[in-house]
């Protein structure tokens, strides 16, 4: 925000000495007419003063303020400044490598693409033009992944170029999130993908095939916030964007990188999983830190590491 800038609202005004009229004699005091614009003059420079430091201070307090609001319509959530799938807003866009001008449309950009770095893989062994070719690649729904909750524990492993993220996903508290992101771990949809948006103290966020934010896989899904008991966003949560609309989640997910920057946002958001390991390394992430490959393995119940319950009474990873 910007500093408001003061107003003056009443100003001394010289008057005349004297009784008015005609005096004999030499002048003894100031011409009236210097007074005056002597004063105005004074005024004149305390007004510059008070605006430079003014804007001074306005810039100081926007570059200290939280980025996470919105500036675009449908980049975030009108009231909490939330993770959205949609416009950047402030982040503006993060080029996926190699990819086509920020001028290109989807369909541009993956021809573009196609031509400029056929053959070109980039980490993960995929070149801009199969990641930018992902969007809206499944408008049928992702498949039934028949995901065993009750005697399996699912865990995914984010490999970035800071580091590996381990994430433990929650089926049965979210399965129909939880079946969506696994089915498109095991089609590849992930890899070689870019954190496209960074809010350091509250979210990385990624999953957009375009790396702009406002790329998805070609299907919306319901929101499952369980607003009787929700997971707290704390440190390590792992939720999925969305824009107003609340059954508007699709590829993009975030994680919370900090206790207590994000509980505006307990009960909108479809939590889905925790930061089991490499806590260290998703604060590490800048924009357009790619992810060379996202993978999901299962182990039996027993290996699990957090649950949602473990959140909420605060017994989960420390994720120091």
């Amino acid at each position: 925000m910007t500093k408001k800038r003061e107003r003056y609202t009443e100003r001394n005004r010289p008057t005349r000495g004297g009784t008015g009229g005609a005096t004999a004699g030499p002048k003894t005091g100031l011409d009236p007419i210097v007074v005056v614009s002597i004063a105005g003059l004074a005024l004149a420079v305390v007004l510059a003063i008070g605006f430079l430091f003014g804007r001074g201070g306005g810039d100081q307090q926007a570059a200290d303020a939280p980025t996470a609001e919105p500036t675009i319509e449908g980049a975030l959530d009108a009231d909490s400044g939330a993770p959205a799938e949609g416009d950047t807003g402030a982040m503006g866009t993060v080029e996926m490598p190699d990819a086509a001008d920020d001028g290109s449309d989807a369909g541009e950009g993956a021809s573009d693409a196609a031509g400029d770095d056929a053959g070109d893989d980039g980490a993960g062994g995929a070149s801009s033009a199969d990641v930018i070719a992902r969007a809206n690649a499944y408008p049928d729904g992702p498949d039934d992944m028949a995901l065993d909750p009750e005697n399996t524990a699912y865990f995914v492993t984010v490999e970035t170029e800071v580091g590996p993220i381990e994430i433990e996903l929650w089926p049965a508290f979210a399965p129909e999130t939880v079946n969506a992101f696994a089915f498109l771990i095991r089609e590849g949809f992930y890899d070689g993908m870019v954190f496209h948006r960074v809010e350091p103290g509250f979210v990385i966020q990624g999953g957009d095939p375009l790396g702009s934010g406002g790329g998805g896989p070609g299907y919306t899904l319901p929101g499952e916030f369980n607003t009787e008991s929700p997971v707290p966003h704390s440190k390590g949560s792992v939720a999925m964007a969305r824009t107003d609309d609340p059954n508007s989640a699709g590829s993009q997910w975030y994680i919370v990188l900090a206790d207590g920057a994000a509980g505006h946002l307990d009960g909108q958001y479809t939590v889905f999983g925790h930061v089991v390991s490499g806590m260290e390394n998703a604060l590490k992430v800048t924009p357009g830190t790619k992810m060379t490959s996202v993978t999901l393995v299962e182990e039996p119940i027993a290996e699990s590491l957090v649950s949602p319950d473990a959140v909420r009474d605060g017994t989960g990873p420390a994720n120091d």
